[in-house]
């Protein structure tokens, strides 16, 4: 099977890989990460001048036509520099509710700014006892009137910069049903809504949201019903993070390797002491397992296999394992600096643990995978 990139799909990683190259070195993004917002606005022009933030949508929507592959492929690239830039909040989860969602008014509304890079999304779909179950969702929907009026919390949502937010909110069963969960789009200037600001461990920002008796238009549902559209959606976003992942795993051993080069010990480089180029060689293989599970998943993705689900779960499931120990690999291969603020390896080691829980750590996926794989 041939696993090479089109023309088209290698032009595209060119792109990115020059401009992370150009504009994304460790001191512009330490710059970032001490300004007022929590990403480069004028980067996020550049995004949708260069056509990036239409890779996921169909040309029927003005978008690239591009799939799962294309988002990979951007966010490899962004792993490798630890790009701020809310790609995956924006556009592979609010854009694609958007789009995929077949509610034609809120996607001339919302999604059509959001390519042009005027509208900044994120997903709310986390509660305080969620523990990373997608279909546990205690916030309420009832109707009132002609609208709706939500009433509840969401906790942890990424990009604190979003305009408008997709809210998952139950409109019937209880709190673990996959049915009576309908998505809602939720401008943050709405009346009853109130935030609070996180910063966390990989100097990203978050949000915790409360809905207070918030109310809604009818024509801000989404979609009722919405949790076999919220799964999948959710789930080629899992893949972006973890192509993302990977490309922060390339970055350290590769960075690492250069290190031994240079940092002497006892007279010679310490790449040449036989236990270190053991332990080197181990950071390539897992980098590389992982980049197999990630070809597995896409391809999986990509001709809609029954068996997906095994895949992503199988492929973060790795990730979170094998991500967090090349990183405290590396760390230790550059010594205590490793993890000093100064040193990039150390903010590497925090987005890949960061990556790790999103939408639920290594042991979750393996329980998912073992559910999924071995189940009657």
């Amino acid at each position: 099977m041939d696993f090479s990139l089109t023309e088209e799909q290698q032009l595209l990683k060119d792109s990115v890989e020059k401009f992370v190259a150009s504009q994304y070195s460790p001191q512009q993004r330490e710059q970032l990460l001490h300004a007022s917002a929590a990403f480069s606005t004028d980067h996020w022009k550049t995004f949708a001048e260069l056509g990036w933030l239409t890779i996921p949508f169909s040309e029927e929507l003005g978008g690239y036509g591009g799939g799962i592959v294309e988002s990979a492929i951007v966010m490899e690239a962004f792993g490798q520099a630890l790009v701020l830039e809310p790609f995956v909040d924006t556009v592979l989860l609010c854009g694609q509710l958007l789009a995929r969602s077949g509610n034609v008014a809120l996607c001339e509304r919302y999604l059509t700014p959001l390519m042009g890079g005027e509208l900044q999304g994120a997903l709310a779909w986390q509660e305080r006892t969620t523990r990373c179950n997608l279909n546990h969702c205690q916030t309420s929907a009832s109707r009132s009137g002609d609208g709706y009026v939500l009433s509840g919390e969401k906790v942890l949502v990424s990009n604190a910069d979003a305009n408008v937010l997709i809210v998952s909110a139950r409109t019937d069963g209880d709190a673990d049903a996959s049915q009576g969960i309908s998505l809602f789009a939720v401008p943050m200037d709405t009346s009853g809504v109130s935030t609070q600001r996180l910063k966390l461990m990989d100097g990203r920002e978050a949000l915790n949201v409360q809905l207070d008796n918030c109310e809604l238009p009818a024509d801000a549902c989404l979609k009722e019903d919405a949790f076999p559209l919220l799964q999948s959606v959710v789930d080629e976003a899992v893949v972006a993070l973890c192509a993302e992942a990977v490309g922060a795993m390339d970055y350290l051993y590769k960075a690492s390797v250069e290190y031994s080069k240079t940092r002497k010990q006892f007279g010679q480089p310490i790449g040449k002491f036989q236990a270190l180029q053991h332990r080197m060689v181990d950071m390539f293989m897992h980098t590389e397992q992982c980049r197999s599970m990630l070809v597995s998943a896409l391809c999986a993705l990509s001709d809609n296999s029954d068996d997906k689900a095994q895949a992503i779960a199988a492929l973060k499931a790795m990730v979170g394992k094998y991500g967090r120990r090349v990183a405290e690999e590396a760390v230790q291969l550059h010594g205590g600096m490793g993890v000093t603020h100064e040193m990039n390896i150390g903010h590497y080691l925090k987005r890949l643990m960061m990556i790790d829980v999103t939408f639920g750590d290594a042991s979750i996926h393996r329980r998912r995978y073992c559910t999924l794989r071995y189940a009657a």
